[in-house]
């Protein structure tokens, strides 16, 4: 299952202010670990889902706008908000979704670590 698309400034304010944790792949499609790093990110995706964690990406190529309002500086950016605040960031080569999910949401253990599905009821506030 795929990530869904942001498709615009007033389509990504909308979405981080929905009231839920969304998590934002800032991504292009000609690096090659760019696409490698949303390979864990669709993967997870869905588990996230159930328990209210909405998972978007946005290409910056294609969405200045975008860019500019979430200040990124380098690609892959993983971003996570709440209530409209960014509340989690990770960028560069380096990136890792599993801390930054570990850092934000509780009750993570990482996939294949038999604790990949956390409970509704852990999820941190900021």
């Amino acid at each position: 299952m795929a990530a869904n698309c942001i498709k615009n400034a007033q389509d990504f304010r909308r979405i981080i202010n929905s009231g839920r944790v969304v998590v934002i792949d800032f991504n292009v499609d000609w690096r090659g670990w760019s696409q490698f790093s949303a390979q864990p990110f669709s993967n997870m995706e869905e588990t996230w889902k159930r328990i209210g964690v909405d998972f978007y990406t946005v290409n910056v190529d294609e969405q200045d706008d975008v860019v500019m309002e979430a200040d990124i500086r380098v690609v892959p950016t993983l971003m996570v908000f709440k209530n409209g605040q960014k509340v989690g960031y990770a960028g560069g080569p380096d990136a890792n979704l599993h801390k930054l999910m570990g850092a934000h949401v509780g009750g993570w253990g990482g996939l294949g670590t038999g604790n990949d599905v956390p409970r509704r009821d852990v999820i941190k506030s900021t």
